[in-house]
């Protein structure tokens, strides 16, 4: 009996030192404190990068072909827009422990009586980062598309570092339909402009997870004879909002229907971050 104490006694310290007890880390396992900087810096530079080629290569493909359609643009009040830029990097670690034991005393081979006994313990932490940033398009296009190796020597730990964010095909298919006339986007200054707003958000969820249930069979006790006893799980969710809009001249930031779908969409991903439940 004293050994099935100390056993549970051991792997409750060794749990609750553990995944869902602390802080998550953003970086992956095994990994450095130093490493959280560099993926966010990574992460932010990797969407950067791929939004400066989306607006380079639409712009610069718009002005191309108005050279060849007596210099009509589909798309010159794209250089007037801004575009507001939300990540929400979201880790939750959880732990189960769920230890059990069945004594069986010494008795005559007729008797038919038994112990069994557990208990649940589990801890679970999580960690929400919200980084929100802005730019102007004429800024972005200002820089040009990003060299071959400015997005190199990133660490591993995000999807929106390692994927293609298909951010060039979105805003090409929006444009393309403004040229075909199947919407409308108002050049003036007046409010109409203000009606309007493209939006892309790109989200990845990855969970990873294991157990383990070791088993001790003594003379009169049986440790975890069935069932798991340690299970740990850390789901890895994150968010990217892209919003195109209007600029207010004074204030430089969106304004209208670009700005109220920026804080709508926002919204949205706090309550699925809030009531997403790890497994």
């Amino acid at each position: 009996m004293r050994a099935a104490k100390l056993v549970a006694a051991t792997l409750v310290a060794l749990t609750l030192a553990g995944c869902g007890a602390v802080v998550p880390a953003l970086q992956e396992i095994p990994g450095t404190p130093g490493d959280t900087e560099l993926l966010v810096q990574g992460i932010v530079r990797s969407v950067h990068c791929e939004l400066r080629n989306a607006i380079w290569y639409v712009i610069d493909q718009d002005k191309s072909l108005a050279v060849l359609n007596q210099g009509f643009r589909n798309a010159p009040w794209l250089d007037n827009w801004g575009v507001q830029v939300g990540l929400t990097l979201t880790v939750d670690e959880k732990t189960s422990l769920n230890p059990t034991v069945l004594w069986t005393p010494p008795s005559p081979a007729s008797a038919i009586f038994s112990l069994a006994g557990g208990t649940d313990l589990s801890s679970e932490a999580k960690r929400i980062d919200k980084l929100n940033y802005y730019y102007t398009v004429k800024q972005l296009y200002a820089l040009g598309p990003c060299l071959a190796g400015d997005t190199r020597n990133v660490p591993f730990g995000s999807l929106l570092i390692q994927s293609d964010l298909k951010l060039r095909e979105w805003l090409l298919s929006q444009v393309l339909t403004v040229g075909t006339g199947t919407t409308t986007v108002p050049i003036s200054g007046d409010t109409p402009l203000q009606r309007n707003a493209l939006s892309h958000e790109v989200s990845f969820e990855v969970i990873s997870g294991g157990s383990i249930t070791p088993a001790w069979k003594l003379v009169h006790v049986a440790v975890n004879p069935s069932g798991t006893l340690l299970s740990t799980s850390r789901n890895r969710n994150h968010d990217l909002l892209l919003t195109f809009g209007p600029v207010d001249p004074n204030t430089k930031h969106l304004v209208g229907a670009a700005s109220d779908i920026f804080l709508a969409s926002q919204i949205g991903i706090a309550n699925r971050s809030n009531f997403r439940i790890a497994p």
